[in-house]
């Protein structure tokens, strides 16, 4: 997601600066309010010109204009043709279901329905969508979808009054279907685009340090469906003549900084994601003596990463203006009472429609617990819940009776599983774990029971991972991140969340902790309903499974 530099405002220094810096030369902006006066030498420093840049900045911001278009045309295609197929599907169904004539809308009609999907995502910036987050993209994708429906059902209302019931039911199930259907279209959609050498932009990585260069990199390299190809690392003088062990042995290339314009124009490369602590503010401003921030200019689309960048930026922030300053507006929608209350009702919505549905499977699955191994067929957990208070957690039993036992066996005899266990709190090859158990843990049915526990509001359909209070689990995580427990004490645990539709168990525990900590800080409605929706992906594909 691009973000934008927030314009810092600086107090003056306990001595007041003189008015002339030399005798009979004026101090620059000094007239200028104490606002106005610090935006003024930032934008100085952002509008440096320097010829070699100007000449390269035009040719890669055509270049940029190529990239996007090309990059949307996979997008478009997949969003026109699931949108027109389910439009003009369910409106067949509709139309055989309730008896009406098949005239009431055809494939013409539904064809330039679907047309409208195209100026309203490319308004919400669906097209070509680089850079952008899922969850994000996901948000406008069903906005944009919903809003085409809507029209197209106004206009097909106005003509043909009599068929208002039929014309509205059929746009509400296109709309039901579309949440799923369209983003798994895109998905594919960018599976096999990412294949093609024209697809994407290629993306430089200006780092403070080699070692967070190649995380960029790497990070880059597994999310290259979404648009970003990665093509080189950029590192200061100091840092590049230090890279070669870190850097050079590892395959990533890397290239001193004050080579990004001859770097930018072969690679032929359009983003930049700058992940430095220094950003430029108006007293120190990056490379004084050289041009190397002019050349940072040249390229088209420039990403100033939050998380490294000094300040914090969350999924839905978004620019705001005052006046002539621009800067982050920092949302936070986790203590809104209207959609706490709106969460709760998806909770039970969500626990009670799945419950319905899908119990006869329940009650298969308690059968074979039952008669595959001895014990109950529940296994109830204390974990702690919201205001850090305790609740019990059930799940199908997927261990042998004497689990505990077994786990310690296990760890004092092998210092493998010991090791495995201090870094992950898992063990991908569980002893404790019975047959059928395993099966259950690899597709995430025994953790159904606790749709109980949502439905009781000790936890909810997404959020953290409840943790248990116990050295041989999570106790580290209240002793060794008090701050982070509070935080997690503030909400209900979940069912599903972040950390189990990215990592799972592929990393270690403290990429947890940071996952319920970015979903609290960005928590919204439609963060959600992405997670649950990512959830179905990640079972049904088995991602990270153990």
């Amino acid at each position: 997601m691009q973000m934008v530099n927030p314009v810092p405002v600086f107090s003056d220094p306990p001595h007041a600066p003189e008015v002339f810096a030399k005798e009979g030369s004026l101090r620059p902006y000094v007239r200028l309010p104490r606002v106005y006066r610090t935006h003024a030498e930032s934008l100085v420093t952002s509008c440096r010109v320097s010829p070699a840049a100007a000449q390269a900045s035009r040719m890669l911001a055509s270049r940029s204009l190529v990239q996007c278009f090309l990059t949307s045309i996979p997008l478009i295609v997949a969003d026109f043709l699931t949108l027109w197929v389910l439009l003009y599907g369910t409106t067949t169904l509709v139309e055989r279901v309730f008896g009406q004539p098949a005239s009431m809308v055809t494939s013409e009609t539904a064809l330039l329905a679907s047309l409208l999907l195209f100026p309203i995502a490319q308004l919400a910036g669906l097209y070509p969508a680089m850079g952008i987050s899922s969850a994000v993209e996901f948000r406008q994708l069903v906005r944009s979808a919903a809003t085409a429906l809507f029209i197209f059902a106004g206009f097909a209302i106005l003509q043909r009054p009599g068929a208002f019931p039929y014309l509205i039911i059929s746009t509400v199930l296109t709309l039901l279907l579309v949440i799923p259907l369209l983003p798994t279209s895109r998905f594919v959609a960018r599976a096999l685009a990412r294949r093609c050498n024209w697809w994407g932009a290629p993306a430089l990585v200006y780092a403070d340090s080699a070692s967070v260069g190649e995380e960029m990199f790497h990070r880059l390299r597994t999310t290259e469906d979404r648009g970003l190809r990665p093509v080189a690392v950029l590192l200061d003088s100091a840092k590049y003549w230090e890279a070669e062990s870190e850097l050079g042995s590892k395959g990533v290339p890397f290239l001193p900084v004050h080579d990004i314009l001859e770097c930018a124009q072969k690679s032929k490369a359009t983003w930049i994601l700058v992940a430095k602590r220094n950003v430029a503010t108006a007293d120190q401003p990056w490379n004084e003596d050289n041009e190397v921030d002019a050349f940072l200019h040249a390229i088209p689309n420039r990403v100033l990463l939050s998380s490294l960048g000094g300040f914090d930026c969350g999924m839905w922030d978004r620019t705001h203006t005052i006046g002539a300053s621009c800067g982050l507006l920092l949302s936070s929608s986790r203590h809104c009472a209207s959609t706490l209350f709106l969460k709760r009702l998806v909770d039970i919505f969500v626990a009670g429609t799945v419950c319905l549905i899908f119990s006869p499977l329940l009650l298969f699955i308690a059968l074979s617990i039952r008669l595959s191994s001895p014990g109950p067929i529940f296994y109830g957990q204390k974990r702690v819940g919201r205001g850090g208070l305790n609740f019990k957690a059930w799940k199908f039993r997927t261990m042998v009776p004497n689990a505990d036992q077994v786990l310690q066996q296990c760890l004092q005899s092998n210092p493998e599983f010991r090791r495995e266990w201090e870094e992950t709190h898992k063990l991908k090859n569980d002893p404790r774990v019975t047959w059928i158990g395993r099966f259950l843990r690899t597709t995430s049915l025994d953790e159904l029971p606790q749709l109980w526990n949502i439905l009781c509001g000790e936890m909810s359909v997404v959020g953290p991972r409840p943790i248990v209070d116990s050295p041989e689990y999570d106790a580290s995580y209240i002793t060794d991140y008090p701050r982070e427990f509070a935080v997690y004490c503030s909400v209900r645990p979940g069912l599903t969340g972040m950390w189990q539709v990215t990592c799972r168990n592929s990393g270690v525990y403290e990429m947890r902790i940071y996952w319920d900590m970015y979903y609290i800080r960005n928590w919204s409605l439609w963060l959600d309903l992405y997670i649950i929706l990512r959830t179905i992906r990640t079972v049904l594909l088995r991602e990270g499974s153990a």
